[in-house]
């Protein structure tokens, strides 16, 4: 079975442009992890896009390697590559519908993705969108709203955010009272959503979903420091104890069954406050950075698992359970 593995920041997704250096170590960790755990497995052969500005890893060997010039097409390099592949795995954020493009590019070729359908990767890739899909069923959430929205009932401190922006990226906390001056300097605000500040742990389940069932691999800790406005992920502990394991259970079967759409991986992010309890901020339908400590930490192969979800549910064995660093920045 040949399988396609296309990580856009390292394969190609950025060409003709500067390649962030944290991006660039994010994509780099999923990549080779990923690539570490399919090589692991019987009758495999891999195909890797690899922008000619990364470096070849030990990883990488026994891979088909094609280098990514700067002078690319990396959509029709993508579909000519598609021509021979069984699977299709992209790593890619939600942001401009780059993930959901890349998921339609093989559905168009005939190639099985392994990925959430269509429907639920323009939601996920909406933080509006998600926060109403998630409201209609009761589901604990950051309350989200579009910028034009009153701003009463959020409180002193509002959180700014791309409504289809990744992570950290383009976010940015304030007072109330300077808002308006924050959007006066906004190139496009109708593409932002307003959330409140809320103090507390931020933390994510690693999770697998298949057309309504969800299964919880894992329960992590984000690092996230604010500063200056700014928010930044320095790094993840992953798989991390906690007292909360049968309310995430229940809570990602909801998940489920609210988005029946979701598929595969998929990583789901939460605030824990101590008065209003654990509340979604946003589901991400790809690997996330916590992917690549899980199986140092519980022995799970998480890439054999979703192979397994095309024709079974599946089946976890942990033969570890140990807490692991996985540092960013």
């Amino acid at each position: 079975m040949r399988i396609l593995v296309f990580e856009y920041i390292t394969g190609g997704g950025l060409v003709g442009q500067a390649l962030p250096a944290s991006l660039a170590t994010e994509g780099e960790m999923m990549l080779q992890t990923l690539i570490v755990e399919l090589k692991c497995l019987d009758d495999i052969q891999l195909c890797v896009p690899l922008d000619e500005r990364c470096a070849r890893s030990d990883m990488l060997s026994q891979s088909e390697i094609v280098t990514v010039s700067a002078a690319c097409d990396i959509f029709a390099l993508l579909r000519d590559l598609l021509t021979e592949a069984d699977l299709f795995w992209p790593i890619a954020p939600e942001s401009n519908g780059i993930l959901q493009s890349l998921a339609e590019l093989a559905i168009a070729a005939n190639v099985e993705v392994l990925l959430s359908n269509s429907a639920a990767l323009a939601v996920c890739a909406n933080k509006y969108a998600t926060y109403q899909a998630l409201k209609k069923c009761a589901i604990p959430l950051v309350e989200t709203r579009l910028l034009d929205q009153w701003v009463d009932g959020l409180g002193d401190n509002i959180v700014i955010k791309i409504a289809d922006g990744v992570g950290c990226l383009d976010s940015l906390q304030i007072d109330a009272k300077q808002l308006p001056a924050a959007i006066a300097e906004l190139n496009d605000p109708q593409s932002y959503v307003l959330q409140p500040y809320i103090h507390g742990q931020a933390a994510s389940l690693s999770c697998l979903f298949k057309h309504g069932q969800a299964w919880l691999i894992c329960y992590n800790h984000q690092q996230i420091v604010l500063e200056n406005g700014r928010f930044s992920l320095q790094g993840c502990l992953v798989n991390m104890p906690t007292d909360k394991l049968d309310f995430y259970r229940n809570l990602v079967n909801e998940i489920a069954e609210a988005m029946p759409g979701l598929w595969g991986y998929v990583g789901i992010d939460v605030i824990e406050n101590a008065e209003l309890g654990p509340l979604v901020v946003e589901i991400n339908p790809r690997l996330t950075s916590s992917y690549v400590g899980i199986q140092q930490a519980t022995g799970i192969n998480v890439a054999e698992q979703v192979l397994r979800l095309r024709h079974a549910d599946p089946v976890f064995r942990v033969s570890r359970n140990e807490t692991v660093q996985i540092s960013i920045n």
